[in-house]
């Protein structure tokens, strides 16, 4: 059965919709030749293009003068995933658009509870912030809530929150769009490892308040049936060390995470870490160790998954090439395979990468509808 005629608009629409997201900002004619379609048929597609406001137009004057040429642009602001970023103690919410970027953010300072005014005062704020977004409906793809556990479906588990009870349900009942829970470390691996090459195999480490971590496997994010991939903060670095909240002792989590810092010093992080640059005698031991605990934590892993090191969250900005160098050398002084070639590098995303990574979900999913990407 051979193709229709709608059927081959659409085609030609989408192959034009694609030409201008791979090349923003291109003109008509530079369509019309990479595609080879007529002129008429260009203008069509694009004037459907620019009502849908898919895309916008510019112009722009080439350096040797003349009129100035129709550049199409695509339009990333056309769609907008909202995403919600639940702690302990905290939400953070910021809408993103269809680069990844985030066009507007928020906080509320709320202490966690599993109690039906908790989900209807986290409805309302985030609603709240919606609104103020002047977006059309139809302009936000969904909200997502990333969150301190891993998750099944719509069944949240861990112990930071003090519950795990509570259900995507919970959240959802109070918004008009669709709503998805996601794991904060799985969603800031998506983040860094977002236009990554295909065979990028690395493990991700969240140095946020509590340690996160993301196995990445050929560029994806890996999952498993029961919950249990990447959660490497539960790694024992030490038998009977230090308790950890999951109730096991000597955890990763209970060295290098970034409340580990605050509990030893007893100070703030940028206090902290001011002492530590001055090399105050009480306070750098306590950055060494530190980092020494994360090094060994990292050679645990890294006889599992022999990929690079990224590293994100809360402690990124602080971290120096020094830092990086440390922690790889003292890798090297702890592994057995003296040959590894591997890197340690400090995200791009830093401290957002949880709320970036977490619209992702949703964004790469638009793109693939729109046919946008494979």
């Amino acid at each position: 059965m051979g193709i229709t005629t709608s059927e081959l608009k659409q085609l030609n629409c989408d192959m034009v919709y694609r030409m201008i997201y791979e090349n923003n900002g291109i003109t008509k004619q530079m369509i019309a030749k990479e595609l080879r379609f007529s002129l008429p048929t260009i203008s069509q597609n694009l004037g459907y293009l620019l009502e849908q406001d898919k895309i916008h137009c510019s112009s722009h004057r080439a350096a040797t003068g003349g009129r100035p040429a129709q550049l199409y642009k695509f339009n990333y602001n056309s769609r907008i995933t909202i995403s919600v970023e639940l702690l302990a103690n905290m939400l953070n919410v910021a809408a993103v658009n269809l680069a990844g970027e985030i066009i507007a953010e928020s906080s509320l300072d709320l202490v966690f509870t599993n109690d039906p005014l908790y989900f209807e005062t986290f409805s309302s704020w985030v609603n709240h912030f919606i609104a103020s977004l002047s977006c059309r409906p139809e302009q936000i793809l969904g909200i997502t809530i990333a969150i301190q556990g891993v998750v099944d479906a719509d069944i949240s588990f861990g112990t930071l929150l003090s519950s795990s009870t509570f259900v995507r349900t919970d959240f959802a009942q109070h918004f008009q769009y669709p709503v998805s829970l996601i794991h904060d470390a799985e969603a800031a691996g998506i983040a860094e490892s977002w236009h990554s090459a295909p065979d990028m195999n690395a493990i991700y480490l969240s140095l946020n308040a509590n340690l996160g971590c993301a196995v990445i496997v050929n560029g994806q994010i890996m999952r498993s049936r029961h919950l249990s991939s990447g959660v490497m903060e539960h790694l024992t670095l030490y038998p009977n060390g230090i308790p950890c909240y999951c109730g096991k002792c000597g955890c990763a989590e209970s060295y290098c995470s970034a409340n580990t810092l605050i509990r030893k010093s007893g100070l703030s992080l940028p206090l902290f870490f001011q002492k530590v640059r001055d090399k105050n005698i009480k306070y750098l031991p306590i950055w060494q160790r530190y980092l020494q605990d994360l090094a060994l934590m990292i050679d645990d892993v890294r006889m599992v998954i022999g990929g690079d090191v990224i590293i994100g969250g809360l402690l990124t900005p602080y971290l120096t090439d020094e830092d990086l160098d440390f922690i790889k050398d003292s890798v090297y002084s702890l592994t057995t395979f003296k040959n590894a070639d591997f890197t340690i590098s400090k995200g791009k995303y830093g401290k957002k990468a949880t709320l970036i990574g977490t619209a992702l979900t949703r964004i790469t999913d638009y793109l693939k509808e729109e046919r946008l990407v494979d």
